[in-house]
């Protein structure tokens, strides 16, 4: 067999021109590891799942009764809003948390805990295309919150959306003070 029919087989990686850093990936993994971050990252998106727009229980509490009209606290929209203090613990996350292997075993853990304590919620949360539709919200111009907001009314599927649109608003600012508290109350350690 001639030299020139010898063929070069490239991974997808290099194919597609992407770099490829096992060893300082596995680095980083480690120096988390063994300075506590990691376990730091897991407790903290297990605390993120436990939000809940309830009034009482255990958990961390989104007491919205004092914020948000009765109308607005039906089993139905209380599920909504329980659907966005998910995504909505999971984008702060991706946001704050600076270092992304932190945060992607944070939001691991926020998933995790729910599916062990809701896994039905879970099911339909991560089958359903509520997260799209917040996450498309995000990412249009203008007014991050009211995007949201008409986002949340669009998913109760109600006539009357201008109300539920300040409700998605009110509860999207609301519970962004909590998480982001939550998130800076976690002292990482320096790398």
């Amino acid at each position: 067999m001639p030299d020139n029919d010898v063929k070069i087989y490239k991974s997808k990686e290099e194919r597609l021109g992407v770099q490829v850093n096992l060893s300082g990936d596995f680095e980083q993994m480690h120096l988390h590891r063994a300075n506590g971050n990691l376990e730091k990252a897991k407790q903290l998106g297990r605390r993120l799942a436990t939000l809940t727009p309830s009034f009482d229980g255990d958990g961390l509490l989104v007491n919205l009764q004092d914020v948000l009209p009765k109308k607005y606290l039906s089993q139905d929209i209380l599920y909504q809003i329980k659907v966005l203090l998910v995504f909505e613990a999971e984008a702060f996350l991706q946001i704050s948390v600076p270092v992304p292997v932190l945060a992607a075993t944070a939001v691991n853990a926020l998933h995790d805990a729910l599916r062990e304590t809701a896994p039905g919620f879970h099911k339909n949360i991560s089958d359903g295309a509520a997260f799209t539709f917040y996450y498309l919200a995000m990412k249009k111009s203008g007014n991050v919150s009211n995007n949201i907001g008409e986002a949340f009314a669009m998913l109760c599927n109600v006539k009357n959306k201008e109300g539920y649109v300040a409700a998605g608003t009110t509860v999207w600012n609301f519970a962004a003070d909590i998480i982001q508290k939550e998130i800076a109350a976690v002292s990482f350690a320096e790398e």
